[in-house]
């Protein structure tokens, strides 16, 4: 498929191509003086020949693509805007009132030169959604080995841009600081559009398909090999945060949360952490009782201690890349990972073969958003399992060791026998 017609790309350079009807009047055809790049949006400044209207709209790339943000220019007043997506317009139109002037370094690293690119920004405030953006990146290399990809990213994510890229634009920001409307980034990204010929604009889908990346791209880890799950020793990584715990009971969360805003959490938060690590350590009493040779790592944002001789244990409150390599081999290492549900399960879903997800209340609406799913078949089924956010150690230790005592017999029944195998 032509690169010009391909419903994944927003042509953006020698002329912007996204048709977008006025916000004012309803008018199909709007003209696009220029295009803004402020860091997480990129928006196109349009003018409406009927109405007369002159507004900043995003181009259909990242969040935009199902929810686009168009404000009036000069003013910044926001055209139908719905409440529940006031995380994504009122940072929007805040930065654009009042833009950040102070300089912002873009380090700019060159792999090879194109003359046609597609760019793909990954900025965000949020680190799994940084990520999700970067998944895309697998997608645009095998599908155009021909045109460059250059992707932008935070510093921060440096490590994980994928082999194969043609340039990398690392902001050095930290992603507190992404919510924000930077001339400086868009001055840099005028100046090096410059270069080049033909410019598209990659989508950054928030949810990009996954079971066909190779995760060891990003992180030159290899994912755990499903065919070793039952002649390896088990073994099984805990993501334990400080910041999203595993609570016994409704009332512990209750309790936990009502010391926010009796600003007691950091005084007396201590508690619930420490019943977290009790939880995880019954869990693995109990996953040992029935599998004698397991073992397991710990690993999350929070101070190591609690294990004893349990587990190997890799928490940290201060990370940086050497702590995320490592974390990263101890999902790889792994046929099984646990933690609740967040962005802290993106990455070691993508190495580990499977995982029990503890899964809040209100994020059913959110299932499997945070899971890197590897398998295309029944396997999905089989080694991603969901249990209650206030699932007992007993429930949880059930889950792993069900996984292991039974995938020999899932995977020989869904995987080696039967027209799937490929034989």
């Amino acid at each position: 498929m032509s690169a010009t017609v391909d419903p994944h790309l927003v042509p953006l350079r020698p002329t912007v191509h996204d048709p977008s009807p006025c916000p004012a009047c309803g008018a199909a055809d709007t003209a696009v003086s220029r295009v803004v790049f402020p860091g997480i949006h990129i928006m196109a400044e349009r003018h409406c020949p009927a109405c007369g209207a002159r507004f900043m709209k995003d181009l259909p790339v990242g969040f935009a693509v199902d929810h686009p943000m168009a404000f009036e220019l000069g003013t910044g007043r926001l055209y139908a805007a719905e409440e529940r997506l006031a995380w994504l317009h009122q940072p929007l139109v805040e930065g654009y009132r009042a833009p950040t002037e102070a300089p912002v370094k873009v380090e700019r690293t060159v792999f090879r030169e194109h003359r046609r690119v597609v760019l793909l920004n990954t900025l965000d405030f949020l680190y799994g959604h940084v990520l999700l953006k970067l998944y895309n990146a697998a997608h645009y290399l095998q599908r155009y080995p021909d045109i460059g990809l250059v992707v932008m990213v935070p510093r921060n994510f440096r490590w994980l841009v994928p082999e194969g890229v043609a340039e990398v634009w690392t902001v050095d920001l930290g992603l507190g600081r992404m919510h924000g409307w930077y001339p400086a980034i868009d001055r840099f990204v005028h100046e090096q559009l410059e270069r080049f010929d033909e410019v598209f604009l990659g989508r950054a889908y928030a949810h990009p398909e996954f079971a066909s990346i190779d995760i060891a791209q990003f992180t030159r880890t290899p994912a755990f090999p499903l065919e070793e799950f039952a002649t390896r020793p088990p073994q099984v990584t805990f993501i334990a945060r400080e910041d999203r715990l595993w609570y016994a009971t409704p009332l512990h969360k209750f309790m936990h949360r009502a010391l926010g805003p009796l600003r007691l959490k950091r005084s007396l938060g201590r508690f619930f952490v420490m019943d977290q690590d009790r939880m995880v350590r019954r869990t693995m009493r109990h996953v040992r009782r029935a599998l004698p040779n397991a073992r397991f790592t710990v690993v999350g944002m929070g101070r190591a201690g609690g294990m004893g001789h349990m587990a190997t244990d890799l928490r940290t409150t201060r990370i940086d890349e050497q702590v995320e390599r490592q974390w990263v081999q101890a999902y790889a290492d792994s046929q099984i990972v646990v933690g609740v549900h967040g962005s802290n399960m993106l990455l070691p879903t993508a190495h580990a073969a499977g995982c029990v997800e503890i899964l809040p209340h209100d994020r059913s609406g959110n299932i499997v958003q945070d899971i890197s799913v590897r398998w295309h078949d029944r396997m999905q089924l089989f080694l991603y399992r969901f249990v209650d956010e206030f699932a007992t150690p007993r429930a949880v230790a059930r889950q792993v060791v069900a996984m292991f005592n039974e995938f020999p017999n899932y995977h020989r029944t869904h995987r080696v026998k039967g027209f799937h195998s490929g034989r």
